[in-house]
């Protein structure tokens, strides 16, 4: 879908609705494969597995470091909280922007699978709309049932 906040409607049980679905894109059996892969060692917070996921994905970086490939996947997919962006010298940067660009200083992206950049901005939508409400999201927690399922 397209999860803006005109396009998400809270229902009377406390249920989110999600309405326009002109965002929709549409993986093969293999992407979500690949992508639930993902999401369940984003889930079990299993560095390595992340970062072997995140490039059975296509995550690429220009010196292939885990520890930047890792972040990235974990921001795709995962968690924006102070304690996540953590960079490894103790700076909390200001916001996702500036996290972005600490890790593209560390090892610039080089690549992203163009076939998950819609769940990736699905992910980023629903975690500013849960922090809209106070509420701090590990998307991969919540999208597990469906990771386990692809």
């Amino acid at each position: 879908g397209d999860p803006h906040p005109g396009n998400i409607l809270l229902l009377p049980d406390g249920k989110l609705g999600l309405i326009d679905y002109g965002n929709v894109k549409r993986l093969s059996i293999a992407e979500r494969a690949r992508l639930g892969h993902l999401i369940l060692a984003l889930a079990d917070d299993d560095r390595g597995a992340v970062v072997k996921r995140a490039r059975d994905l296509g995550y690429r970086t220009r010196r292939n470091d885990p520890e930047v490939i890792f972040r990235l996947a974990r921001l795709s997919f995962d968690r924006d909280d102070a304690e996540s962006m953590t960079l490894p010298d103790g700076t909390v940067p200001a916001n996702v922007q500036v996290y972005f660009e600490s890790l593209a200083e560390m090892d610039p992206m080089t690549q992203m699978p163009p076939s998950i950049v819609m769940a990736a901005r699905n992910s980023f939508l629903l975690r500013g709309l849960g922090t809209h409400f106070g509420l701090e999201l590990r998307v991969a927690t919540s999208w597990r049932h469906l990771a386990e399922w692809a």
